[in-house]
């Protein structure tokens, strides 16, 4: 049996860290500093040292406790001090095994091992270790190996030059200012020591001030808006560079083992059978370019907020056709039996056609209101209708594209979410529910929104929208 990596002690004992409540009791007393007050608490130092030496004891004996190996391709864990737990899971039931390696750990040859099954939520992982990197390999040995010589296997090292144009393409402002509310969060006050240190509201405001005066017509107040917006974009592209940088997938149409990551690489390995469905993104521009980002959803791969469960970035339409039958076999690319009319135009754009006219009278009675503030409010005016019109020309795509057809067991399903362009493809013993939703307008003109939910370790909701609703149920009583 082999133990964790000893640093897990550390975390262990963090867990214990209330104990500290009782030193920090008995040195109320000596808030004031008097001679008594000192000698007193130097005299009880004993039980501050015996209070730490149970909060490490614990941590120790729980990481001595926790065992585990692997025998005959199988997974044993032994957890628990009071209560002793034994898990015992077969490799060969596992629907992903990821290794991790942090930058911080690599000095400690430290690894963090993750493995998954179809069990459970999405946010448990069935086993979470951190483990030496000798151990890590034995749980390499341990997954099925590769057939390099298959018939059917492709290998691809993603160039460069693609990670970069994935990472800018589906980077956001809203995933950096996720990034950095979590370091805001989660460092405390270390991060505003650094905002202070570095003063950085000063030098922000220097910049849009010394921007401003530079571009005529556009306040500084507009200029810093414009200033935040690109660094929280900047940072989500650093951050999408340091996932996904250095990709390289391998495939025998049984095991898939995807490798990625600069500071904090990642080795991952899908069984083909766990996979649950296929997912095809596209946004606006790399759909006018033919261009797809094809991701897997299977339990275990791709849980982290934020992060994308990308099995290849930025492939062509020729690459992609070659791909999909190594990593889900029996699905295609299908034509559309089922899609909206031209008549279920107004149900794909209301949304921005009336954000757009409410921002317009709201722009003008603001500056009927505020006429000092004119030029702010004609700025932030033209910044909200850009994002605007550009999901009015989605939706107008969406609906040209979006459509459903089931063929030899196989689903295929084009929608839009947000910004975002999904084909989903799965066998259609994955579609676990479908229910068709009609509202008063509908039952006029005979349309309807049908919506699949497909196994999946989180309940995802997949909608078509504004369809006919005589052709949809001739379809999923064909095959459903």
């Amino acid at each position: 049996m082999h133990h964790e990596h000893p640093l897990r002690i550390i975390r262990y004992s963090i867990k214990n860290i209330w104990l500290l409540i009782f030193p920090l009791l008995r040195g109320v007393n000596s808030f004031l500093i008097t001679p008594e007050a000192v000698v007193e608490w130097v005299r009880g130092t004993w039980f501050d040292l015996l209070i730490l030496l149970c909060i490490l004891g614990f941590g120790f004996l729980r990481w001595r406790l926790r065992r585990f190996t692997v025998r005959e391709n199988d997974l044993y864990l032994e957890d628990g001090i009071f209560f002793r737990s034994r898990c015992y899971m077969p490799m060969e039931r596992l629907s992903a095994m990821t290794l991790e390696t942090p930058f911080w750990l690599a000095p400690f040859r430290g690894v963090y091992l993750y493995v998954n099954t179809a069990a459970g939520q999405s946010d448990d992982t069935d086993v979470r270790l951190l483990i030496r990197r000798q151990d890590a390999a034995m749980f390499e040995r341990a997954v099925p190996k590769m057939r390099r010589s298959a018939q059917h296997s492709c290998r691809y090292r993603v160039h460069p030059l693609r990670i970069l144009g994935f990472s800018v393409i589906f980077s956001s402002s809203f995933y950096g200012s996720f990034y950095l509310a979590a370091f805001w969060f989660q460092g405390g006050r270390i991060s505003r020591d650094l905002i202070e240190e570095f003063r950085l509201n000063e030098r922000l405001t220097q910049a849009s001030e010394e921007l401003a005066h530079r571009l005529s017509g556009i306040p500084p107040a507009a200029v810093a808006v414009g200033i935040v917006v690109v660094c929280m974009w900047l940072l989500s592209l650093f951050a999408n560079l340091m996932r996904y940088g250095a990709f390289y997938m391998r495939t025998d149409k049984k095991l898939v083992y995807i490798r990625s990551g600069l500071l904090m690489r990642r080795r991952h390995f899908l069984q083909t059978d766990r996979i649950n469905y296929l997912d095809i993104r596209q946004n606006l521009l790399t759909k006018l370019f033919c261009l797809f980002a094809l991701a897997v959803n299977c339990p275990g791969y791709g849980n982290t907020r934020g992060s994308i469960p990308v099995c290849l970035p930025l492939l062509t339409r020729r690459e992609l056709e070659e791909t999909l039958p190594l990593l889900f076999p029996g699905v295609r690319m299908q034509k559309n039996h089922l899609r909206p009319a031209w008549t279920a135009l107004w149900g794909y754009i209301w949304l921005p056609v009336l954000m757009a006219a409410a921002i317009l009278p709201a722009a003008w009675m603001a500056r009927q209101l505020l006429p000092a503030w004119e030029e702010v409010i004609d700025f932030f005016r033209i910044m909200l209708l850009i994002p605007i019109c550009w999901k009015l020309l989605v939706q107008i795509l969406s609906l040209l594209t979006s459509g459903a057809s089931m063929e030899d067991g196989c689903l295929c399903l084009r929608m839009c979410r947000g910004l975002v362009f999904h084909t989903i493809l799965a066998g259609t013993e994955r579609v676990v529910k479908v229910r068709i939703r009609r509202n008063p307008w509908h039952r006029i003109f005979g349309k309807c929104h049908v919506d699949f939910y497909l196994r999946s370790e989180v309940r995802r909701r997949y909608a078509l929208r504004n369809v006919d609703y005589e052709t949809a149920c001739a379809m999923l009583e064909a095959y459903l």
